[in-house]
């Protein structure tokens, strides 16, 4: 059954309560409000008559909601791009290479998924050399480095160091040595350098390469008085919390030479594929009329991206413009609108005027005349927010190019916004449009301002008088969010929250100003042990009870019994007993035997080391957010 979608639920006895109000205020001479009297009679008759108008409106189509929405100025928000780096390696260091802006990589397809495609955002050309200027330091103690200075740009590049060294000695794991590689950024400031690949097990096998991808902050800085670029090598201090196994050399590598050569490179992509040469089809010669594109969404059209008409009779293809809105195109201006979300090309209408004549708002292409797009890119949404590694296969070869990979996650992919929501923006912002004086007004506006943000908060000035700011806290957009979510997920970038600010100063009164933090979260760490049913399949019941908890407890997400909902409200604890109905909804659930709550720290994951209360208060301005949750099932002995 398709859901019931309600313009208006204003209904026959709200119109009539509420015409009785009115009559004490506007008619207090008029004392008989009995069902007998003949002005209630009308009342009744029209309200009557206004509830059957209602039904009509609320029976109208999705697709003349648009059209709706467009008249009051909202047109639902189109997808947005994940965007990722890759990482090209070259099939011989040092050769060089040149990757075209445009060029393809896609994820494998499965049985159950479709390919994932993204495409260069710009030409990649890969240097034949970078030039190693000097080396020295040592490895010898915790503290020391092997620095090595270059001459030419390295920010971005994936450099092969092949190392001539003893072998070291000591209690050291190979696949997780003491070491550390780092870039220089600026004065006394660096930056983890991702090490790709290291053939010399930390310098324990001795000699051999050792691949490093520097990152693209990599600046040029003196370093006792000589400005190169530079990469080093740091011994860490296991036993003292820089991470890993512990483990130290007793004898450290005596490095006699180091060589270096451009492995690979990276540069930006983003979730696209592009299409060529599509036909729409054969115009009809009539006004108004829309194709549809076999791929949707469409990405903004770049230069060149257009829609071209060929006549009957004619080999070539005249290119038409893409314009905004109609309203100053002429009967002969080769004008076409294109629909991002929906995928379709539309022409200029005719509008019948007063005096009975037609105008034509662009040109129509000729009854016969053949259609296509130049060329256009469909892609977007949530299912670019592919996994890091997850990009490996390149569509076409590329000269040089021995393999490609994401070396991290993509982000930034949102799904295009439902018709709900633009209903819902669309209310709000015909309230209060170019204000921003409510807490709900700020809240509204942030929203608006970008669809990478998940949830706005409005908390006001931390303590009352003139000149506060009023604080907003923002939530970011996460896909997939019922899982556990880190505290970097959870943060704003610099970036958004430099455009949110742009966006908002626009809105604010004179005399406010305006506070952008993340939100404020309470991490809290479920230990479940539950007595699952003799059939039961305990893997299956473990899985789903910390899927559950991770839901519930999700500032974008929980908040409901039922399952994903809008995220936990502002403010609101949480009690221990609505745990364990959330924990006896799972099937094969039995009993169970033990519920702890724990408080976390949502940034450093660490734990406290007492369950708290039965209750968990929040502070009228925090959500919850789940810390790592430990469930353990098991069958009755």
């Amino acid at each position: 059954m398709l859901p019931e979608i309600l313009l208006d639920d204003v209904r026959f006895q709200e119109l009539v309560s509420e015409a009785r109000t009115r009559i004490v205020r506007h008619a207090p001479e008029w004392t008989e409000h009995n069902v007998s009297d003949p002005g209630i009679t009308l009342i009744e008759l029209y309200a009557w008559l206004t509830e059957l108008l209602v039904y009509r409106i609320n029976r109208i189509p999705e697709r003349l909601h648009f059209g709706l929405l467009a008249l009051v100025g909202v047109e639902p928000r189109p997808p947005e791009c994940a965007s990722v780096p890759v990482r090209f390696m070259l099939d011989q260091p040092g050769g060089g290479g040149v990757v075209p802006a445009g060029s393809e990589i896609a994820s494998p397809r499965t049985a159950g998924s479709e390919s994932v495609v993204f495409q260069t955002a710009e030409e990649l050309v890969v240097p034949h050399e970078c030039k190693l200027a000097s080396n020295g330091g040592s490895l010898s103690s915790v503290g020391d480095a092997l620095l090595l200075g270059f001459d030419s740009p390295i920010a971005g590049l994936v450099i092969q160091l092949r190392v001539e060294s003893s072998r070291a000695e000591g209690s050291v794991n190979p696949g997780d040595p003491p070491l550390k590689w780092e870039a220089a950024v600026g004065d006394d400031e660096w930056e983890p350098a991702l090490l790709v690949s290291d053939e010399t097990g930390g310098f324990t096998l001795g000699g051999g390469s050792i691949t490093v991808h520097v990152p693209d902050a990599a600046a040029e800085v003196r370093i006792e008085g000589v400005k190169r670029r530079w990469l080093r090598c740091r011994v860490l201090d296991r036993a003292h919390g820089d991470g890993g196994d512990h483990g130290a050399y007793t004898k450290a590598p005596e490095i006699t030479s180091v060589d270096a050569l451009i492995a690979g490179a990276t540069v930006e992509a983003y979730h696209a594929a592009t299409v060529s040469g599509e036909l729409l089809g054969t115009s009809e010669g009539i006004p108004g009329a829309t194709y549809p594109l076999p791929r949707h969404p469409v990405l903004t059209p770049e230069e060149g991206e257009v829609v071209e008409v060929r006549e009957l009779g004619s080999d070539e293809w005249v290119a038409w413009q893409q314009v905004e809105s109609f309203e100053f195109s002429g009967r002969s201006d080769r004008h076409f609108q294109l629909d991002t979300a929906r995928g379709e090309v539309r022409f200029g209408p005719a509008i019948r005027q007063p005096d009975g004549g037609w105008r034509r708002y662009g040109a129509v292409p000729p009854g016969g005349a053949a259609l296509r797009m130049s060329r256009y890119r469909h892609g977007g949404g949530s299912a670019g927010n592919v996994a890091a590694r997850a990009l490996s296969i390149l569509p076409r070869p590329l000269q040089g190019i021995e393999s490609a990979t994401n070396p991290v996650a993509a982000t930034g992919g949102v799904e295009p916004e439902s018709l709900d929501s633009a209903r819902e923006r669309a209310r709000l912002e015909i309230r209060a449009r170019t204000r921003a004086v409510t807490s709900e007004d700020f809240e509204r506006l942030t929203l608006a301002a970008s669809p990478q943000v998940a949830r706005a908060v409005c908390v006001g000035p931390e303590e009352a008088g003139f000149g506060r700011p009023v604080r907003v806290h923002v939530l970011p957009t996460v896909e997939p969010a019922d899982r556990l979510l880190e505290a970097e997920e959870l943060t704003p970038s610099a970036e958004l929250m430099a455009d949110l600010a742009a966006s908002l100063e626009e809105y604010r009164l004179l005399g406010t100003s305006i506070k952008l933090l993340p939100v404020r979260l309470r991490g809290v760490s479920i230990v479940v042990d539950v007595r699952a049913s003799p059939r039961a399949d305990l893997d299956r019941v473990q899985h789903d009870v910390a899927h559950a908890l991770y839901i519930y407890l999700n500032p974008l997400i929980g908040g409901s019994p039922a399952g994903p909902a809008e995220g936990w409200p502002l403010g609101r604890s949480l009690n221990q007993g609505e745990l364990f109905g959330i924990v006896y909804e799972i099937p094969g659930v039995e009993f169970v035997n033990i519920l702890r709550m724990y408080e976390t720290d949502v940034r450093t994951g660490e734990q406290s080391p007492q369950p708290t209360d039965s209750r968990v208060v929040l502070a009228s301005d925090e959500l919850i957010a789940s810390g790592r949750h430990i469930v353990k099932a098991s069958h009755r002995e």
